[in-house]
């Protein structure tokens, strides 16, 4: 076949594009390597976590999860090998002896309390890769709150990863599940509070097709008289509220507020306890069993009582032994008010051994997207911390912020809607952690937060922590979702529990953010943490994996494949 001269330069000039753009592409991979060589001698180096002392902050070995009812995914963790340890990094050997029970391959769901979630069939993930600038910290410690990564002491091969909360020369201590340093307590600024929340309830995630389970955020019921009064809509995505049809000159609709609150719902468990009021035991029923029975009466206190949520068995045998209106009433409330429980300090990422030792909380953090349709009216949220009660009321016509606390009619703090924050969506965040009160619009604090003191008192364990209203105006709440603080717990008690622990001027004090399971300064038999120890601050969560499903002819497989929805820098 014949070629001309043109045709064979065209294909010579081909062939050398091909060769340069070859070259090209070669050229920038090995540049690429030398450089992340070269990033990772000198600045940076990449570590793995193998157990779950930071969960859910950062995590160890796990199975990821997804809901059968509610479709929620969320994180369990698994033993990397036969002997479970501290929160470290690929190795084999913990001189701590940090020992992670499980109670076998059965999760719960932090959503929708749905038990016995099977994990046979679900395949383990690697822990978080971190990757750490190596010289953070040469002319500069850490500060509080920092996550740091460090040598043990005694084994220098191992790395370990904490957040820091003492710093040298401090006394620390953990009480009551905060942090104090030299007797006062430490508070965590908005941006920290994010970084370590967990998750308590989405209200995106609603089971389906279960008759049994009860919303958890549900509007207020009103009495016949202010039931022609606007209220609280519920629509799939959250709920709304519009008075554009009440009668304008009716002053007594215009003052009445509607609200859509929190319970704590749960399905079955538990060990606290819930009374109603009951007249007398009928007759015709034999007595329960002191301590013993399901169901107790206590005649001095006139009270019916029982602990944990009443199972519908107990409740429906006791209904049908008696036609007594006033005991039938009084054992269907019980019933209803047991299956609302405190909201206690437990992981969905720990096992059932691990969370029975659970206590409340009363570190809330509220979070909304909230819609306004009309520039006038009054949204409020309020938060109870077991003591007090907190308002943040927004009012759209005078653009203006105010707190309350309690029945006070006098504001404490007062702030103003700023023009970024009078869009018609705004994102909205309430927290009670930490004896303080913040509340961000769109992630800007509207006034300086409120700190308020520890009382004597024992707070009350909290079953409804925050609810949200509406007087006036046409809005819409969607993305609600509940945090709560991390609980810090006694550990061993070694050190900075039962007293405050002294550091001296070159140490620090760690703990991890899944206090239940997590050996760290309070439990090693020396506390502290020498700066000469400390490795970098861990700034990014880089090259995750998860396991993908592969399946050829009836056998079905798992491979590992990148995750890239757990990319994250570290606070």
């Amino acid at each position: 076949m014949h070629h001309s001269p043109r045709q064979f330069e065209s294909q010579a000039e081909e062939v050398e594009h091909r060769s340069s753009l070859f070259r090209m592409v070669l050229e920038s991979v090995v540049s690429l390597a030398i450089a992340v060589i070269l990033f990772r001698t000198f600045q940076a180096e990449g570590y793995m976590i193998s157990t779950g002392s930071m969960a859910p902050s950062l995590l160890g070995y796990h199975k990821q999860v997804k809901c059968p009812r509610c479709e929620f995914s969320f994180t369990y963790g698994v033993a990397y090998d036969d002997s479970v340890s501290a929160n470290r990094f690929q190795t084999h050997e913990h001189s701590h002896g940090e020992v992670l029970h499980q109670s076998g391959q059965y999760a719960t769901c932090p959503n929708c309390n749905t038990h016995s979630i099977d994990l046979t069939n679900v395949p383990r993930n690697e822990g978080d890769q971190l990757l750490v600038f190596k010289h953070a910290y040469y002319l500069k410690g850490p500060q509080r709150w920092d996550v740091a990564v460090f040598q043990n002491p005694i084994k220098p091969t191992q790395a370990y990863v904490k957040r820091v909360v003492g710093l040298p020369g401090e006394a620390v201590q953990v009480k009551q599940g905060d942090l104090y340093i030299d007797g006062k307590i430490q508070r965590k600024d908005l941006k920290t509070q994010n970084a370590v929340r967990l998750l308590v309830h989405d209200h995106h995630y609603q089971p389906k097709n279960d008759d049994f389970f009860q919303p958890r955020f549900v509007p207020v019921e009103v009495d016949e008289e202010r039931s022609s009064h606007p209220s609280w809509v519920s629509e799939p995505e959250g709920f709304s509220f519009d008075s554009s049809d009440s009668d304008p000159l009716n002053s007594a609709v215009s003052l009445e507020w509607a609200w859509v609150k929190y319970q704590h719902w749960i399905r079955q468990g538990g060990h606290y306890l819930t009374v109603t009021p009951l007249e007398a035991w009928p007759e015709e029923i034999e007595q329960p069993e002191p301590v013993l029975g399901p169901v107790q009466f206590d005649p001095k206190k006139k009270q019916l009582s029982c602990r944990g949520a009443m199972t519908s068995e107990d409740c429906h045998r006791l209904l049908d032994r008696t036609e007594n209106d006033d005991f039938r009433y009084a054992v269907a409330l019980l019933y209803e008010k047991s299956h609302v429980a405190p909201v206690l300090d437990q992981y969905a990422y720990n096992s059932g051994v691990e969370n029975q030792e659970s206590i409340p909380v009363h570190d809330f953090l509220f979070e909304c997207n909230l819609k306004v349709h009309s520039g006038e009216g009054e949204f409020a949220i309020e938060m109870f911390d077991g003591h007090h009660r907190f308002r943040n009321l927004i009012d759209f016509k005078a653009r203006q912020v105010t707190l309350f606390v309690d029945d006070q009619n006098k504001p404490v703090r007062t702030g103003h809607l700023s023009k970024t924050s009078q869009q018609k969506s705004m994102q909205l965040e309430m927290s009670i952690m930490d004896r303080q009160v913040l509340f961000a619009i769109n992630g800007q604090l509207i006034y300086q937060p409120l700190l308020f003191s520890e009382t004597t008192e024992p707070r009350e364990p909290i079953r409804e922590p925050v609810q949200f209203g509406a007087n006036g105006g046409h809005f819409e709440v969607t993305e609600l979702k509940l945090f709560r603080d991390i609980h810090y717990t006694r550990g061993k008690g070694l050190h900075g529990v039962e007293e405050p622990y002294r550091l001296d001027q070159q140490s620090y004090f760690v703990l991890g953010d899944n206090s239940p399971v997590s050996l760290d300064s309070r439990s090693w038999a020396d506390g502290k943490v020498e700066r000469k120890y400390l490795l970098g601050k861990p700034f990014l969560v880089h090259l995750p994996s998860r396991q993908g499903e592969v399946k050829i002819g009836s056998h079905v497989g798992h491979i590992r494949i990148p995750d890239f929805s757990r990319i994250r820098y570290i606070h």
